[in-house]
């Protein structure tokens, strides 16, 4: 014989539940909320390169190729337009 339950009553034994007090000895390892602020920056002049070398670049020669590339772009560009 099975029995019938409400939806109220399933409700309210969810309710229950919820006080319940389970002593787990677990402590909490959730973090508290904090805010995070990121400013991405979209600049490929390098114009600190000794911060692009030691903050982004593996090798000095990378940062070297990137800060010749933009030399060489920004000549290059007025050289196209001699042509």
């Amino acid at each position: 014989m099975a029995s019938t339950v409400t939806l109220e009553d399933a409700l309210s034994n969810v309710d229950l539940l919820e006080e319940l007090p389970l002593p787990d000895q677990q402590p909490c390892i959730e973090p508290l909320p904090s805010s995070l602020v990121y400013q991405p920056n979209f600049n490929t002049n390098f114009e600190d390169r000794n911060a692009f070398v030691t903050g982004i670049a593996r090798y000095i020669e990378q940062a070297t190729v990137h800060s010749n590339m933009v030399r060489s772009s920004q000549v290059g560009c007025s050289e196209w337009f001699l042509i």
